[in-house]
């Protein structure tokens, strides 16, 4: 399933959303349509896995889990 991150230019909430083809996502706390698609890391599945290295985005490091070194 397409599930995203996102982040509302209006209101500032933070959200994962499920967006299917052409739909446009809205914020969950404030309804808005001004959404800013955020980076995600993929998790190692392996406990004892290397963590993700840092992408030096800021946008990425405030993802909850976020993993980045940064």
């Amino acid at each position: 399933m397409p599930l995203f991150a996102f982040t509302c230019t209006a209101c500032g909430a933070e959200s994962e959303l499920l967006v299917r083809g052409s739909e446009t996502p809205h914020c969950p706390a404030c309804e808005s349509e001004q959404l800013e698609k955020q980076l995600s890391h993929i998790r190692p599945l392996q406990a004892g896995a290397p963590e993700p290295v840092g992408c030096g985005a800021s946008q990425c490091c405030r993802m909850p889990g976020g993993g980045c070194a940064n």
